[in-house]
């Protein structure tokens, strides 16, 4: 499989991904209220998802099993674009909701596969954003 082909099945895989963590979610008494929330194409939180009183950000990350775990594609900078896209969100809302950062990842194929689902991941780091 060359580079583009390659590129194709990872993008789909996390596509597929969202959904399973989506769904995951639903059958664990998150309410989902958006997927693929974007600003412009600078930002993108993958699940915004709520609890009572709680938003919660969900990061989903799917890997084919290879060595490099799902967490560690999440690095500062990945982590600043989702609490700078959780700021505009709140600061949008007419509640004030208690919020967390979560972590899903998949591990495997869409067929087999395991899911580990990791609250309250991180805390925003301080600084602007």
């Amino acid at each position: 499989m060359d580079k583009k082909q390659q590129g194709k099945a990872n993008r789909e895989w996390g596509a597929e991904a969202e959904k399973i963590a989506a769904e995951w979610l639903l059958t664990h008494g998150y309410v989902i209220r958006h997927q693929n929330w974007r600003i412009k194409n600078t930002i993108e939180i993958d699940i915004i998802a709520e609890l009572p009183d709680t938003i919660v950000f969900v990061e989903v990350k799917a890997r084919k099993g290879d060595m490099i775990s799902p967490i560690d594609a999440i690095d500062e900078k990945k982590i600043r674009k989702i609490v700078r896209g959780a700021n505009i969100y709140l600061g949008n809302l007419e509640y004030l909701y208690k919020y967390r950062f979560d972590i899903i990842t998949l591990t495997g194929t869409p067929e087999n596969h395991t899911l580990e689902h990791i609250p309250d991941a991180f805390y925003p780091p301080l600084g602007r954003y």
